[in-house]
């Protein structure tokens, strides 16, 4: 079994996920191989998750993604003409999400993009300029200016202007903090979050479907799934909600494996891809800890297991969220028996 070692602390943080109705959808094969066939487009269904995060000592308040804007048609050309082949569906700017539920805008001190991406950007411009954007390394020198001034540009210039931007320095603000290999930042500055029963990942885009994370050799496809992934009644089950995992890796995986994922990261959309997928094998390790909980930002077979605003997402281990929606991610390839085992089961 896997244990996630993280400096012992006292310090906690209450994590709230966010869904603002946001959805994307388009072809799985513009981040992930091999896709079989018979799934060509995954609709309207991926979410893009915003966490709201306030440390539980002293209160202060930070965000965590902004998801995807309202009116994605305003989003930079550059970006629009990308995703060409994608449906958008934007959703509350989370500025306007906030307020109407009571939340002070100029009590969130921070909103920490995960990276530049449409789906996590959203739109800054309703938090007040004492809401600092903060980035990862490099972030200035590839990303600035934005559009309009950049023609080419991925972000837009209204997303920082006026407001001071924090670029992270791993190398020396870690100040020697690392977590299974992962370089990290103690942003609140009084140790580490962490829980002897709970933690939590927030996985951004590491993963953009679970099949690229599950199973693997710490995480082994069990003989059989509860809940299954293909419905209560599925035809396919041995009894309600019980069914057999093995139709998955003979019938589904490309190489009939039990402890590898069925899909990974594919070249050409990630800026880096193997390090992209250096870092997908670190965030294995993390899911695979029974102790950690990992949400991937477009997790939509999450969507039904977890809580969301207001309920906080501290007592997902006590809701059982990891085991209820470990393996849910089969479902994807439900055609695929279908036209393999279809015939075959009555």
């Amino acid at each position: 079994m896997v244990s996630i070692t993280v400096p012992e602390s006292t310090a906690t943080a209450n994590v709230t996920i966010i869904d603002n109705g946001a959805r994307i959808g388009g072809p799985l094969s513009f981040f992930m191989e091999p896709v079989p066939e018979s799934i060509t487009y995954d609709g309207l269904g991926a979410p893009a998750y915003v966490f709201f995060v306030e440390n539980q000592r002293s209160g202060r308040r930070v965000i965590f993604d902004l998801g995807i804007r309202k009116d994605p048609e305003n989003l930079a050309p550059f970006i629009l003409a990308y995703h060409k082949d994608f449906t958008i569906q934007g959703g509350e700017d989370i500025s306007e999400f906030l307020q109407t539920r009571g939340v002070g805008l100029d009590s969130v001190e921070a909103v920490i993009w995960s990276h530049h991406h449409l789906d996590h950007t959203g739109n800054p411009v309703g938090f007040p300029s004492t809401t600092e954007l903060v980035v990862g390394p490099t972030f200035k020198e590839t990303m600035l200016p934005g559009y309009p001034a950049n023609q080419q540009g991925q972000i837009l210039e209204t997303d920082y202007q006026g407001r001071h931007i924090r670029q992270l320095d791993f190398e020396i603000e870690s100040q020697g903090l690392v977590i299974e290999d992962f370089r990290a930042i103690d942003y609140f500055g009084d140790g580490p979050a962490s829980h002897p029963l709970a933690s939590f990942s927030m996985g951004a885009d590491t993963s953009h479907h679970a099949s690229q994370l599950r199973p693997t050799e710490h995480l082994p496809l069990p003989d059989e799934l509860t809940p299954s992934p293909l419905g209560p009644e599925s035809k396919f089950n041995l009894r309600t909600n019980v069914c057999p995992a093995h139709i998955f890796t003979d019938h589904v995986h490309p190489e009939q494996s039990s402890n590898t994922p069925y899909t990974r990261i594919k070249a050409g959309h990630p800026h880096d891809v193997d390090q992209a997928r250096a870092a997908l094998e670190k965030m294995k390790l993390f899911d695979a800890d029974e102790k950690v909980l990992v949400v991937l930002a477009h997790d939509y077979t999450l969507l039904p297991v977890m809580e969301f605003w207001p309920q906080t997402a501290n007592n997902w281990h006590e809701g059982d969220w990891k085991e209820k929606g470990r393996w849910l991610f089969l479902d994807f390839f439900k055609q695929v028996l279908e036209n393999t085992l279809g015939a075959t089961v009555p």
